[in-house]
This record gives C-alpha cells, structure tokens and sequence, in this order.
C-alpha cells in the first residue's frame, strides 16, 4: 500500500480502494487455479477475466452500492452519535441546575435583546415597502439655492415636472390636510388626502370594497367622492359594507362613499379618508401663477436601471428650464429627488444601528460570561474527560461533545430569549416611542426567528471554543494520576481574568455611549425654549363649512372664542396662532427688505409666516423685546404691519433698526411694528430660524391654535372649554388639548428613548460584568484557600486579605476601563451626530463610568473577599 494509500487510511474507509482490492482477489484466486491446472500465467488471466463478466460494468456496480452503504452507515453512525452527545449533554446539564440556569438566563438577555431590537431594524430600515417595486420610487424635492430642500412642490411645477423629465415613468402627486367629518357620530377630526389620477395604481394600492376614483372625477367640482382607509372603516363604521353610497360632509363639503382601500394599503404619510385630486388652471405647465404655492407631494417611479444621480441631473435640468421660463417666480430654484424608503426612515436609521451595536456588545459580554462559567466548571470535569480518554474517547470526540453541549445550552438561551424577544416588541410598539415610522410594520416575523436561531448558533461557537480548547490540551489522562485534584494552572487563572477585563472593557464601552447620551439630553432640557410651559395647555380648531366661507366669518368666531374662554374662572389669558413652539414653522413667503439690496445668491430669499391673535405671545409667555404687539386695531381694513423675531433681526437686519421698516412678504408690504424672543420651532437642539407674525385679522387661516394660560392645572378646564365652543358651534371637532410641558416631552422624546436604551442595555451588560469579577474571585478565593491559610498563619490579618482580594478585582477593573475608554473614543464618532453641548471626551462621563465600574468590582468582590477572610488557617491546613 502505497504513502497516500496509508494518509488516506487515517481519514476514513476509502471505498474503490477496497473495491478494487476485493475484485482483483477474486481474479488472482481464479487465475492461480488456472496455472495450477496448466495454464499459462497469460492464458489464465485472459480465462478468468473472461469468466468473470464485464469487469468495469462490475467494479462501477460495486462502487455504487458500496458508497451507498458507505453513506448509510455514516449517516447512521452520526445520528446515534449526535443523539447520544445530545442525552449525554441535558443530563450533565441537569446535574448542575444552577449553572444552567444562569447560563440559560444570561444568554437569554443577549440574545433577546438582540432579537428584539433587530425585529425593529428589520421592520423599520430592511423590509421593503409595501409598494409595488418600491427600489424605484422617489418623492421629489423643492431645492433652494442655500442647498436646503423643500418636500412640497406647486401645481405648476409638477405639471412641469411631469410632463418635461426624462426619467421617470410615472409621476403623481397628492396633498394632504386636516378636515372635519360630519354625518358618522360625533364630529371628528380626519387626516384627508387627495390624490392624483394614476397614484394608486403606480403604487399598486388594491381597492377591497367598491371601486377607485374615474377619470372624470379629477376635473373641477367633480371631486366629491372618497375612498375610506381599511383601518378607518373598521373603526367608524364596523367594516359595514353598506357605507358604499352614504354622504358624509369632510371639511364642510358632501362627500360620496365609493370604495375602501384594501387591508395595509396606504401612503407613506397616514390618511383616513382619499379624495380626487382636482385638476384646475393651476396644473399647467405654461402657467405663471402659483408656483410657490408649494402644497403637494410628488412621487415618481424611475425608468428601469437609473440611479439616484441620473434621476437628480434630469430634475436639476428641469429646474434651470423653468429659471429661465419663469425667472420671477422661480430664480434660484431647482428640484432634486430622494429615495422613498430614505425619506421615511433617514432621520433614525443611525439611532437605530447604534442600538442594534449595542445590544450586540450585550451579547459578547453574555458570551465572555459563559465562557467564564464554563472555564470554571471545567477543572471539575477534567477528571471525567480524562476517564472517557482513558476508556478509548478520542480529542475530537471530547471536542463535539463539548461543542453539543455548548449548543443545547445556545438553543435554550436562544428559545427564552425569543420569549424576552416577543415581550419587548409588544411593549415598545404599544408604547409607540419616539415617533419611530413603520412600527406597525414590527413583529417576530420569520427573518426575525432564522435570525434569532443563526444568533443561538453563532453564541454557542463563540462562549464554548475557548472553554472547550481548553478542556480538551494537554494529555487528559494525567488528571487521573493527580488523585483528584483540582487545580486549575496560572493559564487557566489568566484566561478567566482576561475574559473579565473583556467583559469590563464592552461594559465601559456601552456605559460611555449611554452616559454621553443622556448628558446630551440633560444638554437639551437645559436648553431655554424661549416661552412658558407651566399652566398653559393648547388645543386646535379647523372651520369648515357653510358658516366659515369667508375670512370675515373666520376673525368673528375666533374672536367669539376667545371671548367666552377669557371669562372662564382661573384663565387669565388666551390667544391664538397658526403655529405653536416646538411644532413647526408655518407658511414660508418670500420675503425683500424695502431698500435693501438683494440678498446674495447662496441665501434663501424667504421667510416663515404665522398669523396670531395680539394676546398669543402673552399666553405662550414669549417676551416682546422692542416695538409693540399687535393690537384689536390692526384689522384687516388698517395698515398692514408684521412683528419678527430675532433671529430674523440677526439675518435681515444686521446693521439696522428694523422697527418702522417695510417688507415684502409674498403679495403683501408690511411694517415691522415689534420684536419678539426667539422660540424654539422645531426641537430644543436646533437654532431657532426667521420668522414673521401677521395679525390674525389681516392674514386669516381656517385651522387655529388656541392657547389658555391659567392659575392652575389647565386641563382642569378642559371639559369647560369644550361645553364652551360646542355650544357656539356643535359641528366643530376638538382634538385633544396639549399642554405646553408636553411639547417639550414631545421634542426630545427621540433623545430620551434612544439614552434609555442605551443606559438599559450598559446596565444589563455592566451587570453581567460585575457577576463575571464576582465568579472570578470565588474561585480564585476557593482555589487559594490553602495560600491564604498559610499567610494567615504566618500572621496576615483579615483587612490584608480582604485588600488583596478586592485589589485583584479593581486591577481587573483599571484594565478594563482603560481599554474601554480607549474603545469608546474610537467608536464614539457612530453617535457623534447624536450628541448636543458635549463631546466624546467629556471628563464628567468618562469619571462617572470609572466611579461606576470601580464601584461594581468592590460591590462583586467583597462578599469572596470576606469568606477568605473568614476562613480558619488551621482547619485548612489539617485538611
């Protein structure tokens, strides 16, 4: 037998090897009782091959079969041995019920966490859109000349866009709205939406009951039919299909039931009610009007194989044609395109991976901690591998026996934490935190099972190799020569040690991020934001109807209201305005300076417009700075004035007095008659931007903001208010009242979740870290019992023990903080963005962690510390 033929040998049966060897056995016997008989040695070889048949036809028969009982019996071997590994694993499990338990439970945490979190990853930023071919829709974006952008077009501007581009396939629109709906019980305010004559189909929308709008339907005074949301008309009519055909008043017009939207079939913004976009003189390509009148939403579905830059140079082209056809309306501006899933989720697809880091750095240091457990169960076992060595038990048989072990503990950490997995997703989507987008979109679906079984799998490899290695070195019989004896080595001792500054150092890693986080936070709630949250609460009015057609009747009944709350026992002041701090800006109008001259190319020519009734500043608590408020007399019928903020000052008015001066605003000249503080419009961590406020009187709007400032808690009022403005009008819908506190809440509630995650996860993982010192230590305690014995006798008191042993956990500390820190710098720029008013190395974060994780090893290591001390020298030393 040849070299290889030997190697070969070693690695299993080698099939047409023996084949061969069998039948030419056979052959040689025949052939050498041929020669015996007389034969030539030629002449019976010739003989007994012809005897024996096809000879090739016979070897590739035997080779067939033999390889298929080959294969059988592998197969065989393997599952009785696997199904062996496996009952010998639970019941080497179940003999220690305690460190399976906590094993179980820590790898639990890891991976339900991870499963958890992932579950929102994937329903949020991985799983498509429920579009039809969602990879190839974008919504097109108004872009000024200062390179900020704009989600609305105008009408005209999307006929442009619609009818000039080159790259899209199909382009529509929609505009959205807040309307009162009459004739279904009590009235109500709805989200309505009109749409453009091809949007359901390109977003491949399904009608369920009834049928879509008709062509028709989109020319003007047409539009009066509507198209009910799945979820709607489960909620208001019970899922009746007799709605079809029923008139209901949607913002004070009729409005005809025609069909309902299929199950999960909406737009990327939520709506309950669909109706007819109308196509007036407005949607025109040629038209000069109202081109920065930008209410509408445009989405277009791109030609196949083009990229976002194709699509983004032919909307630029289509901007400089109408700069140059409409140079007064639409100088400076271009358009530029985002994809759809971007849009939806941009602003937290960051917020989220960091969570989903985070809770990995959870799970390694799970892993690290088993890891730990088992290297220290490991010098109890290493007598019974050394036996099963003994009696025939080969390295790599001990080797997949561990590993199945490793993996029945994976598996059931991997089932329990999928428990924990499915619990945490309920909570966080019926906590609806942060107005995160698609969580309705969140739920252990099967990705997130395969996931949460590859994650057990993968954990199972990375807590037992080591462990494992370490079982299985050496020569395993000399643990029977020792008698019985435990101990473990220095390598042992160095390998749970620097497992322990692992877990310390990812720790630290989580606890830095989380404490720069929530500094970040305590950053923004520190932030002023620029008027009064404490007894005063807001609530929103939209007229609609037959008593509000014109602006005349709008100014009386505003008026009307705020008349009969001021004589409300405990209000002592109430206004009203288009926009409330921390909600939003407004309208934006272009805006010039009598005078001055133009503003440079790369700065917006424009302004944020609110319309206010003269006491809406007292009751948000905003201060006038210079000039005056508005007053009763600045009606539609006196001298047009305007009152800015100062940021406004800052941009337009440098070097000038701004009071006295005339302004520009969209078709409107006004004078500057006050200056007011600056408030917050967005969130406390963005610098408040420009912004004009007009006279209720003479800049009307059909939706209001009413503010009520009292004496003491505002919502005690709430039921009186609305007997109040019921009792004027009993069509009116008043949604819920908001008190100011709760648009702060509201403004940093992305903040607050994402640190609480994170602080929770630290928490959990330092935890971990801490039981991980605590496991090290009693066994280094019980492992030195004798050492420390003899110092003691040789006259080393208690505290000397207790400092040796609570000095060895805070070295292991030290050395993980170091690390740690050191780790958290490098990936502190992931969050970087995510941070207000402080930096990655903050000294009082980086303090606080070292006092916290300094704290957790005296807090693990005082309890073996002072059994080592207890312990009695002579006792010991007998024994």
């Amino acid at each position: 037998m040849s070299r290889w033929r030997r190697f070969r040998r070693l690695l299993g049966p080698e099939t047409r090897g023996d084949v061969d060897a069998e039948l030419s056995f056979h052959v040689e016997m025949r052939v050498r009782e041929l020669v015996e008989r007389g034969e030539s040695p030629d002449r019976a070889r010739e003989l007994a091959l012809r005897r024996f048949g096809d000879y090739e036809d016979s070897r590739e028969a035997c080779l067939v079969i033999s390889e298929r009982r080959e294969r059988t019996m592998v197969r065989t071997e393997y599952v009785s041995e696997l199904r062996q590994d496996v009952a010998y694993a639970f019941r080497m499990l179940r003999r220690t019920p305690g460190f399976t338990l906590i094993a179980i439970a820590t790898l639990a945490l890891g991976i339900g966490a991870n499963s958890a979190i992932f579950s929102v990853v994937h329903g949020v930023l991985l799983q498509s859109l429920p579009f039809r071919e969602p990879g190839r829709l974008y919504e097109v974006r108004m872009l000024y000349p200062d390179g900020t952008f704009y989600t609305g077009v105008s009408a005209p501007d999307f006929a442009s866009v619609r009818e000039e581009n080159r790259v899209f396939e199909q382009v529509e629109a929609y505009s959205t709205g807040v309307f009162t709906l009459l004739g279904a019980g009590e009235p109500r305010e709805v989200r309505g939406v009109n749409v453009s004559d091809g949007l359901f189909r390109m977003l491949g929308l399904d009608i369920a009951v009834g049928r879509g709008f008709l062509q028709e339907e989109h020319q003007p005074k047409r539009g009066r039919v509507a198209v009910l949301d799945h979820g709607f008309w489960q909620r208001m009519f019970g899922g009746d299909r007799s709605v079809l055909g029923r008139t209901v008043s949607v913002g004070g017009d009729p409005y005809t039931i025609v069909g309902v939207l299929a199950p999960g079939a909406r737009l990327t913004t939520p709506a309950d009610v669909y109706a007819p976009l109308e196509y007036d003189e407005r949607f025109s390509a040629t038209a000069q009007t109202a081109r920065r009148s930008e209410f509408l939403a445009v989405v277009g579905r791109s030609r196949p194989g083009l990229a976002l830059k194709q699509v983004d140079d032919d909307l630029r082209r289509v901007g400089t044609r109408l700069q140059v056809a409409f140079p007064r309306s639409n100088e400076g501006l271009t358009f530029n395109a985002i994809g759809l899933h971007q849009l939806i989720v941009g602003d937290v697809r960051t917020p989220l991976l960091v969570l989903m880091g985070a809770v990995g750095f959870v799970l390694l240091v799970a892993c690290v901690n088993v890891a730990n457990l088992l290297l220290a169960r490991a010098s109890a076992r290493k007598e019974e591998l050394a036996v099963r060595a003994a009696l025939g038990a080969g390295r790599t048989r001990l080797f997949r026996q561990l590993l199945t072990e490793a993996v029945v503990l994976g598996l059931a950490g991997g089932l329990c934490g999928l428990a924990i997995a499915y619990w945490g997703t309920r909570t966080l989507i019926a906590a609806q935190p942060a107005d995160i987008p698609r969580l309705g979109e969140v739920g252990l679906s099967t990705t997130v099972v395969l996931f949460t079984l590859a994650v057990s799998l993968l954990t199972s490899i990375i807590f037992s190799v080591l462990p494992t290695l370490h079982m299985t070195r050496g020569r395993l019989t000399e643990a029977l020569h020792e008698g019985g004896r435990s101990g473990a080595g220095s390598s042992g001792h160095r390998t749970r040690a620097a497992l322990v500054v692992a877990e310390m150092s990812l720790a630290v890693v989580l606890l830095v991020g989380a404490g720069l986080l929530i500094r970040s936070f305590v950053e923004l709630m520190r932030v002023q934001p620029g008027f009064q949250t404490d007894h005063a609460m807001a609530f929103r009015l939209t007229m609609q109807g037959d008593e509000y057609k014109g602006a005349p009747q709008i100014r009386n009944r505003v008026a009307l209201f705020q008349e009969r709350l001021r004589a409300l026992p405990g209000v002592t002041v109430v206004g009203a305005g288009t926009v409330l701090p921390l909600s939003g800006l407004g309208s934006i109008f272009n805006f010039t300076v009598e005078g001055a001259p133009p503003p440079p190319p790369n700065v917006n020519a424009e302004i944020a417009i609110a319309s206010t009734t003269p006491d809406y500043f007292r009751a948000i608590g905003t201060p006038l700075k210079r000039g005056r408020f508005f007053t009763e007399g600045d009606h539609s019928e006196s001298p047009k004035v305007a009152i800015i903020n100062e940021s406004a000052v800052r941009r337009w008015f440098p070097q000038d007095d701004p009071l006295g001066k005339r302004v520009t605003v969209g078709n409107d000249v006004r004078e500057i008659v006050g200056i007011v503080g600056d408030f917050r419009q967005r969130d406390p961590g963005q610098e408040s931007v420009p912004q004009l406020f007009a006279p209720h009187g003479q800049f009307t709007t059909r939706t209001i903001r009413i503010v009520v400032r009292t004496t003491s808690d505002p919502l005690a009022l709430a039921s009186a208010i609305r007997s109040e403005i019921r009792g004027i009008d009993p069509n009116l819908a008043i949604p819920d009242f908001t008190p100011l506190e709760q648009l702060v809440s509201r403004s940093v509630a992305r903040p607050r979740f994402y640190a609480s995650l994170v602080m929770l996860f630290a928490g959990v993982a330092l935890a971990l870290a801490a039981t991980g010192i605590f496991g090290v230590m009693s066994y280094t305690v019980a492992q030195r019992r004798r050492e420390i014995s003899i110092r003691m006798a040789l006259g080393a008191r208690a505290g000397d023990v207790v400092r040796m042993i609570v000095g060895r956990a805070l070295l292991l500390a030290a050395v993980g903080a170091i690390l740690g820190v050191a780790a958290a710098q490098a990936l502190g720029r992931v969050i970087q963005k995510q941070l207000f008013g402080v930096t990655l190395l903050d000294p009082l974060t980086i303090a606080a962690v070292i006092v916290v994780l300094g704290l957790s090893a005296v807090a693990a290591s005082i309890l073996p510390a002072r059994r080592a001390a207890g312990v009695d020298p002579a006792s010991v030393l007998r024994s």
